[in-house]
């Protein structure tokens, strides 16, 4: 037995997670309606499922069906299930994993994670894991990416990304690419770290390429750096997960703030490529194809690390490839996701910064919204119109759901502080046109306004699905906003829900603070 795991009920495990044959396509990974096999289901980052047993007109019928409590609580807990064949894969912080029956939630096999060398600044939290084959992929408190067999959780690899003595970390869920484990690194606002994408393979764990977010001089885009050594700690970190079209070859992957300072960029000046951007990639080379740039030069800290949601439909009247993100800057984008281009800008909340975004993609500045010493009055603050929970796309109402925030923040070079003389800050669930950037309805979440993480799904039945910080976990007519059903889980919420179908009945999880709870329309 590996001394990394420790294996509970592994026969059990063996019957029902059958080892397949081969890989599965891409493209045909999420053809099976009943799963949910990566972080975001699919690797469109839309959150939406097929799936329609629960709907408008029986979700008030839900109720817990099981649910898991954990043993070790992990610093945060934000990870996502994936179900496979009536399997739950689950990760708690960045050293723990179970596979549960998601029928009754009894565990098949327990892993535990021992940090060869447990120094330096470790993350001790993730997003959840990846899935490929019979191998899950998980993100490690110290920076690492690890392969472990779905049918008994043994340890099959480990490669190492950073150093968390330097303050890398990882703590994205990874993203699978043909026969790559893709992931990136946080820690941009340490001052100390450059940001990358690194590409692993699947069988191995040998790294076949690295991207590194700020070129090095000579690189395309170090032109946008001074004639300094500001890049070698540059930020532009990578701690999210990325999006893939199989029909363009295209992987796309959001940014983070530049460095080595936040709120100073006196030492860094120029746009600071290629932070707080998105970047278009080719998977199996990581060759850079396009970029678009949301914040120049930032000095707000307002990361581009939201999702990035990839959506077909019609634009001014013939369908187009298209990308959208509801970005920290509180600006809501759409891009055509061939070549970068932009098609809207509009603001989702307020926001003080900027008088639009211009056709050339660049956004134009106010007066007076770079921190000063005495410190400026700015909206959004620090924590952004949103942040990295998880947004979602309906193609049945045309609609973009995400959870905004507005609030504003005085800046100072030295740092953010609260603005005294404003309101508290205030979240919501806002669903968006697509089409025109135009807040269709809101619904307001109560209690503390702060920082709110948990993110958003919807379904086939007409649904979308919230979570707050306190621990509400909520679905909503998706067409009208009308709350129609919530539930308090006891424990804070900062992941997002999924769901999934086994044994012929739908499913509903959430992850909170300690355990994962499950909901069905006729509890077991």
């Amino acid at each position: 037995m590996n001394r990394h795991s420790r294996i509970t009920e592994v026969c059990l495990a063996l019957a029902i997670v059958a080892p397949l044959a081969a890989e599965t396509p891409v493209e045909s990974r999420y053809a099976n309606p009943a799963d949910w096999l990566t972080y975001d289901r699919d690797n469109t980052s839309r959150r939406y499922s097929p799936l329609a047993e629960v709907n408008t007109g029986n979700v008030a019928r839900l109720s817990v069906s099981w649910a898991f409590q954990f043993i070790r609580l992990p610093t945060r807990t934000e990870t996502t299930p994936l179900v496979r064949n009536g399997v739950m894969y689950l990760t708690v912080g960045g050293e723990e994993a179970h596979a549960l029956d998601a029928r009754t939630g009894r565990v098949l096999w327990s892993f535990h994670y021992a940090p060869p060398n447990p120094g330096g600044r470790r993350s001790n939290w993730n997003r959840g894991f990846a899935l490929s084959g019979d191998r899950l992929f998980m993100a490690t408190s110290d920076c690492s990416l690890l392969a472990i067999d779905a049918r008994n959780g043994s340890l099959l690899w480990r490669a190492q990304l950073g150093d968390p003595e330097q303050l890398y970390g990882t703590t994205a869920a990874p993203l699978i690419v043909k026969n790559l484990a893709l992931l990136g690194v946080r820690g941009g606002d340490t001052g100390r770290v450059r940001g990358s994408i690194q590409a692993h393979d699947v069988e191995t764990g040998r790294r076949v390429w690295k991207f590194d977010t700020v070129p090095a001089p000579g690189e395309p885009g170090s032109e946008t750096w001074p004639p300094n050594d500001s890049w070698k700690a540059g930020g532009a970190g990578t701690w999210t997960i990325g999006s893939y079209d199989p029909d363009l070859d295209l992987l796309y992957w959001p940014t983070g703030n530049p460095g080595p300072k936040d709120y100073d960029g006196s030492n860094r000046k120029g746009d600071n490529l290629y932070s707080c951007s998105l970047l278009a990639l080719r998977p199996s080379t990581g060759k850079l194809v396009w970029h678009y740039q949301f914040s120049p030069h930032n000095l707000t800290d307002w990361d581009s690390n939201q999702p990035v949601v990839l959506i077909d439909a019609e634009w001014q009247g013939r369908p187009r490839k298209l990308i959208a993100q509801a970005n920290r800057n509180a600006f809501f984008y759409v891009l055509d996701r061939t070549n970068g281009k932009l098609l809207l800008a509009k603001p989702f909340t307020r926001q003080t910064w900027a008088k639009g975004i211009g056709a050339d993609g660049r956004p134009e500045l106010l007066p007076n919204v770079e921190p000063t010493a005495r410190g400026v009055k700015i909206c959004p603050d620090v924590h952004g119109g949103t942040n990295w929970q998880a947004s979602s796309y309906s193609p049945l109402t045309g609609l973009f759901y995400v959870v905004a925030r507005e609030a504003c923040g005085v800046f100072h070079k030295s740092g953010p502080r609260p603005n005294p003389d404003a309101p508290p800050p205030a979240q919501s669930l806002k669903a968006l046109d697509l089409q025109t950037g135009e807040v269709r309805w809101t619904i307001p979440f109560l209690g503390p306004g702060d920082e709110t993480f948990a993110g958003v799904m919807t379904t086939a039945g007409g649904l979308v699905f919230c979570a707050t910080r306190e621990g509400q976990l909520m679905a909503a007519d998706a067409k009208t906003g009308k709350l129609l059903w919530h539930f308090n889980t006891g424990g804070t919420i900062r992941a997002s829900p999924m769901t999934y179908r086994v044994g012929g009945k739908q499913y509903i999880a959430i992850v909170s603070k300690a355990a994962v709870f499950t909901f069905s329309l006729d509890s077991e």
